[in-house]
């Protein structure tokens, strides 16, 4: 059964309240509501750009989990024109963690930076989806189908990838509730861990490029 993070973010905040009091508000409650309309600001944003996605049919995976050499191919399409429209926007995110990093080497990064983190994280994705949506566009996947071959093809390389993608994550918390339903979850990374050989055939000669690429899909690309 899937849990909700709603009622155990109502008792911490309780908690909180009642025992930090004004510390606790401009230390904890604060920078939590901020940050959380600024995350759904983001994620709102992130489902709007999946709607320009013009092939919104749905998309059942084959029984055998096997690809096509066509869906590769525009797979390998989609992860080259990600690259070339985000070259700057990866440089301008790996200075500012870059810094960041060094300095949670000497210390713990505080809850308000961690939030800060996701905030930044949601709005330069949400800027970085455009270019993904007319690199699936242009390669005619339906995000549904693009999730499955993504998948298949990381995993035809040995990378397992998390099977809720930020997209799922995005909708949920335009919602104002997350709900990981953890029987889902486990039952789609089991149906992922049998790869078929066509699929390892098909993606070997893309082993290489593929090490650039994988940071799109940690970031939900």
């Amino acid at each position: 059964m899937g849990k909700k993070i709603a009622l155990g973010c109502l008792v911490v905040f309780l908690v909180v309240v009642v025992g930090g009091g004004y510390w606790g508000y401009t230390s904890f409650v604060k920078p939590v509501v901020s940050n959380i309309g600024s995350i759904q600001n983001s994620a709102q944003q992130i489902n709007e750009k999946n709607n320009q996605i013009r092939n919104q049919s749905q998309y059942t995976p084959p029984r055998t989990g096997e690809l096509t050499s066509s869906q590769v191919n525009n797979f390998v399409s989609v992860q080259q024109e990600i690259r070339r429209g985000l070259e700057n926007v990866l440089s301008e995110f790996q200075e500012k963690y870059d810094e960041l990093g060094q300095q949670w080497e000497r210390r713990d990064p505080t809850f308000r930076e961690m939030m800060n983190v996701g905030g930044d994280l949601l709005a330069l994705y949400s800027n970085a989806k455009q270019v993904q949506v007319d690199a699936i566009n242009n390669a005619g996947f339906s995000l549904e189908e693009y999730r499955f071959v993504q998948q298949s093809f990381y995993h035809a390389l040995g990378v397992e990838l998390f099977s809720y993608n930020i997209d799922q994550i995005a909708r949920a918390a335009a919602d104002g509730n997350i709900n990981i339903n953890m029987e889902e979850f486990e039952a789609a990374q089991e149906q992922m861990r049998e790869v078929p050989e066509k699929n390892r055939e098909l993606v070997a000669p893309y082993a290489d490029s593929a090490e650039d690429w994988l940071v799109f899909a940690w970031w939900g690309l």
